[in-house]
């Protein structure tokens, strides 16, 4: 009886602490096919003046909402800070928003934590537009640094082509 009482202690403890757990999804590690990708005529195909073939865009980037953590480490969800970006084609692109995932690198600025991991992304595709959810750990706000990052973006394929750059700014003070 005393071992059933520790098993079931046990399988309490082990199985409610998974159940606590914080999961965001709203993006993904992008996995290159490395197929060729097929790129669109441009503008000089047809007697035009521009590029003969339709370059990878640059990634028109709206950050949607910024929400800061309200909790200590620890804290279930409450201590997660959260990013929501939609990301979209240039209207003049001929391309389609699945073939592409994201690159971000921070150009200037403090990070609290790894909010852009250093691997391309890709995230829910809806509508013409992807959307990616990023979440950190962003603690208590009296532990909390105020956001002001300059961030660079890149599309990229699955035969790894990389288009231009666009840049958009994180601004949040601490919450």
């Amino acid at each position: 009886m005393k071992h059933l009482a520790k098993f079931s202690v046990f399988v309490f403890l082990v199985f409610t602490n998974s159940v606590l757990a914080c999961s965001f999804g709203g993006s993904d590690l992008f996995k290159p096919t490395l197929e060729r990708w097929e790129e669109h005529p441009g503008p000089a195909q047809k007697g035009e003046e521009g590029d003969y073939w339709e370059k990878v865009p640059a990634p028109v980037v709206k950050v949607s909402s910024i929400t800061r953590g309200s909790a200590k480490p620890g804290s279930s969800c409450d201590d997660a800070g959260v990013i929501l970006l939609e990301i979209s084609l240039p209207k003049e692109s001929t391309y389609s928003i699945e073939e592409f995932a994201i690159y971000f690198r921070v150009k200037e600025g403090q990070l609290p934590d790894a909010i852009f991991p250093d691997v391309p992304l890709v995230g829910e595709y809806k509508d013409g537009k992807m959307t990616l959810l990023l979440a950190w750990l962003d603690g208590h706000p009296s532990r909390q640094i105020p956001l002001d990052l300059k961030v660079e973006a890149f599309f990229i394929t699955n035969s790894l082509n990389i288009g231009e750059s666009t840049t958009f700014n994180i601004v949040a003070s601490k919450g």
